[in-house]
């Protein structure tokens, strides 16, 4: 599985060895309760407004420990301020791909074991869908 967000590669899927895992998918939107007056119970009202939150961690193999720490300490300040549709394609053999309009990278975390980086992110973005937004 390969994970894009605008122009930037946040997993380069199998051929680079950089598969995700600990994927994780949160729809949420705004939910209004009404409490009337002496009512018996509250009433929950959808307000729409959904968002898709998406987590997962990448592993990445570096020439040695000090490579991986140098990546460690740079990655995350080179992704500043990234934004644009987050693309998730499915490496399998009908290839699926899946887009997250107006995603923003909402977190990036690292941990750095020898020559490995262990990289968690956080896209924050609008529905999912299969249809291509810039509609290419």
């Amino acid at each position: 599985m390969k994970i894009f967000l605008g122009n930037r590669v946040l997993a380069g899927g199998i051929d680079e060895e950089q598969e995700p895992f600990d994927m994780q998918l949160e729809v949420s939107g705004q939910v209004q309760v009404i409490l009337a007056l002496r009512a018996e119970c509250g009433r929950p009202i959808d307000r729409g407004n959904r968002t898709v939150e998406l987590r997962f961690f990448v592993m990445r193999r570096h020439p040695s420990a000090c490579a991986a720490t140098e990546f460690l300490l740079s990655h995350g300040s080179s992704l500043k301020d990234l934004e644009g549709t987050a693309t998730v394609v499915v490496e399998s053999p009908s290839q699926s791909i899946f887009y997250i309009p107006s995603a923003v990278l909402r977190r990036v975390q690292g941990v750095q074991d020898g020559p490995h980086t262990t990289h968690g992110y956080v896209i924050l973005g609008d529905q999912l869908t299969t249809v291509n937004p810039q509609g290419a």
